[in-house]
């Protein structure tokens, strides 16, 4: 993974115009100090302010002087007593270098207003926490491991100098911090007023002895220094820089100082961008000019699709996948009400983010009003998102087993799961979605009837068995319909649970209750044997016969046929044809009929 990414986007990272290009504020108050301790002031609200030149001025700066992430923090361990209470300076400076000095506001005694803040360390032991600071800085590169690598140093009359000026700054920055009666959480950042390119030496004293995992097993070959990778070192999800415990070697892999800080620049742009979303594709063309669309229009291009999660401030990558030559466009699919004599067109498109949002809308969405698109929350972070939303417990589990199913569909183009699960998962939607319908209002099957439509879209789509689902299901109805309306003889399998469907449905519907109860529906309903089918068919009669007209053959008929046949195939092979039945308008219901005899079910 690490080797693909650099081949494929590392020169787009030889320096940093890519990440600053794309790089934002956090929110907090910035402070510039010039010579004779003249200040400047800047709010950060939303990653934005108010003064766009003053903005640029910092933005650049604070890129260079933050640190990797807090296991790469400067050594700030100092530790003071103040009436029996043990103050520590343990990684509360996050800066790097001799010019500034950034700390969240809660730890500085006076800065921050909240009724509970026991982090808050008294100003003048907060002020010998930024000597501590200052002297960690001059230690840089007093390892040799570490001196190996040093392009840059300090000296210690240079690294004293800037100490006392920021100590001075700190005081000023104080007396005026402590006035903004802050509330809440917030970053106080102090810079010293200096050009840019001496941000970039200092900051590269610090960036180059911490670029490694460790600087224990460095070596230097031909001239060139290698050392052990520190992105997604081991991977694990808390703790990714373990050494590898399950192998007989220490270290995960080898690479070269200069392939570590573009791999750097990399991962600092991955955890502005992509840190938090659900994952990003990224084209192997991709220029780095911006910020990749969730929605991204992609023509036939190799594309990574990556997850990125944050890890103490730095970004680490749960999932990496490669596709090639996808493509956003596919051959367009197309949707109709096949259960009807006449199916008319319910859905088209040519876009797979758009059949992606329509799955989404037909078999996930509690309602029509929502705007989350569950199938891709489902992809990495079900805990997060799914576990804890609205949807039902079955649907949660479903996206819970096939999330990986639907990534490989949507996001990579690899249909072969999906087409050998979509007969389980479809069935197992359509079934809860039917049983929830016909409890709520047992004449509404309109939801469960666009989760069985796009059921068969997809089969007719991918068409796997050659056969034509749209006449397959047309063929069957008008036969069943010849079979009602002439009282005929069932005579294949799929006839007699199409008309199981029917009969089954035309029974539940006789309750005199506006709601049908779960004990009800669901038995018959999700009956995988014959035998059980027939003696969920038994029971419903019995149930409902007293409502159903004793002298109507076209039904007792049917009935008659339903209990004494056996089918050849069980119904786990049918469900299809089933549920078909269940949903189809009923040959029961007929017009200009006595609604005893089978009147028209939408009157």
């Amino acid at each position: 993974m690490t080797y693909d990414l650099l081949k494929t986007f590392g020169k787009y990272f030889q320096d940093e115009t890519a990440v600053i290009d794309s790089y934002e504020l956090a929110d907090g108050y910035y402070y510039i100090v010039g010579e004779n301790n003249t200040l400047e002031k800047v709010q950060v609200v939303n990653g934005k302010t108010e003064d766009y030149e003053l903005e640029k001025y910092i933005k650049i700066r604070d890129f260079y002087s933050k640190y990797i992430n807090s296991n790469k923090a400067l050594d700030t361990s100092y530790k003071e007593k103040l009436e029996g209470k043990e103050f520590s300076m343990l990684k509360k400076i996050c800066s790097n270098n001799i010019y500034t000095v950034f700390f969240k506001n809660k730890y500085v005694e006076g800065l921050c207003n909240k009724e509970d803040n026991k982090e808050a360390i008294p100003k003048e032991i907060f002020k010998n926490g930024i000597k501590k600071y200052y002297d960690s800085l001059l230690k840089l590169g007093e390892n040799p491991k570490e001196g190996m690598l040093l392009k840059e140093s300090y000296t210690e009359k240079e690294v004293q100098n800037y100490k006392e000026k920021m100590l001075q700054a700190f005081d000023l920055i104080y007396e005026d911090a402590k006035e903004l009666n802050m509330q809440k959480e917030s970053w106080v950042k102090i810079f010293l007023k200096k050009e840019i390119e001496e941000y970039k030496r200092v900051s590269n004293i610090y960036f180059r002895t911490k670029l490694f995992n460790t600087n224990e097993n460095n070596l230097e070959l031909n001239g060139k220094i290698y050392g052990t990778n520190n992105y997604n070192f081991g991977l694990n999800s808390k703790k990714p820089y373990l050494e590898l415990k399950s192998t007989n070697y220490k270290v995960g892999s080898y690479i070269k100082d200069i392939d570590i800080e573009t791999l750097n620049r990399m991962y600092i742009w991955l955890y502005q961008n992509a840190a938090g979303r659900n994952f990003i594709k990224l084209p192997d063309d991709w220029k780095f000019n911006g910020v990749p669309k969730d929605e991204e229009e992609i023509e036939d291009k190799n594309t990574y699709l990556i997850k990125v999660a944050g890890n103490n401030g730095s970004a680490r990558i749960d999932d990496y996948r490669y596709t090639s030559n996808y493509n956003t466009k596919i051959r367009k699919f197309i949707s109709k009400d096949y259960l009807e004599k006449n199916p008319k067109i319910m859905f088209q498109t040519e876009n797979i983010y758009a059949l992606n949002w329509y799955t989404n809308n037909v078999w996930f969405a509690e309602n029509e009003n929502h705007t989350k698109n569950y199938i891709i929350d489902a992809y990495y972070d079900y805990d997060l998102k799914i576990a804890k939303s609205i949807l039902s417990n079955e649907k949660k589990e479903i996206l819970k087993q096939y999330h990986d199913v639907f990534l490989e569909l949507f996001e990579q183009e690899q249909e072969t799961n999906f087409c050998k699960r979509l007969d389980e998962i479809a069935t197992n939607i359509i079934e809860n979605m039917f049983i929830a319908h016909l409890k709520q209002n047992k004449k509404d099957r309109s939801y469960p009837r666009r989760a069985f439509n796009l059921w068969i879209a997809y089969k007719q789509y991918f068409n796997r068995k050659g056969e034509d689902e749209e006449m397959k299901l047309n063929c069957l109805q008008e036969q069943c319909e010849q079979i009602v309306s002439n009282s005929g003889k069932i005579e294949t399998d799929e006839q007699y649970y199409y008309l199981a469907g029917q009969v089954a449905y035309y029974l539940l519907s006789r309750s005199k209750a506006d709601k049908l109860m779960q004990d009800v529906t669901e038995p018959f309903v999700k009956a995988n044997s014959t035998k059980k089918l027939k003696r969920e068919i038994e029971f419903l009669y019995d149930k409902y016969k007293y409502d159903i007209y004793l002298n109507y053959p076209k039904f007792n008929h049917i009935l008659s046929q339903l209990l004494l046949q056996e089918p050849e195939q069980e119904v786990r092979g049918n469900k299809e044809i089933l549920i078909a039945g269940l949903l189809a308008n009923n040959l029961f219901y007929q017009k200009n009929e006595n609604l005893n005899q089978g009147g028209n079910e939408n009157e």
